[in-house]
């Protein structure tokens, strides 16, 4: 992956793949977000992707649909010039952190949402890797909170970066 552009778009191809195959039976089923429904976790990672819009100078109603949210948020982080500086409406957080934030809810999250529907939730290996390297530098105090991941589950050495990734969000693979 050449830019967290690129990243980004591989995890909201992987959303839209999953989203796809959601059916009217699954909106209250279980996910892998100890007790979150699938409506629950579709809101809150649409959530997060709108106030990334704003973050990146997209012009969209961050409260809009993803199939405006998302052509518009990868225009956004194609130009470099948008990760420059940081986000003060969030807590002044430098914008590179918040892209790979964001980019890791959508990824993580459509595995969540695969997994809550029974479809396949393999995940771009380039992408769970970038992400995973992203995260790993960012301080334990901030990932491991009530607002973000829980405690890492222990993964295998030669364990894929797909499953490095999850475990390291505190889910297991």
């Amino acid at each position: 992956m050449d830019s967290i552009g690129d990243v980004w778009s591989a995890a909201a191809d992987k959303w839209d793949e999953v989203i796809g195959q959601v059916g009217d039976d699954d909106w209250e089923k279980s996910t892998p977000c100890e007790g979150w429904t699938v409506r629950e976790l579709v809101d809150h990672a649409m959530h997060w992707q709108g106030r990334g819009a704003g973050v990146f100078g997209a012009d969209v109603d961050p409260d809009g649909e993803w199939a405006t949210l998302k052509p518009a948020l990868a225009t956004a982080l194609a130009d470099p010039a948008n990760l420059e500086g940081t986000a003060e409406a969030l807590g002044g957080t430098p914008k590179p952190a918040v892209a790979g934030l964001i980019t890791a809810d959508l990824l993580v999250h459509s595995w969540d949402l695969a997994r809550a529907i029974g479809v396949d939730a393999t995940l771009p290996e380039a992408a769970a890797e970038s992400t995973l390297m992203g995260l790993q530098r960012l301080p334990e105090d901030m990932l491991r909170s009530e607002r973000m991941f829980g405690p890492a589950v222990a993964v295998p050495d030669d364990a894929s970066a797909q499953d490095k990734l999850i475990g390291f969000v505190g889910r297991q693979p």
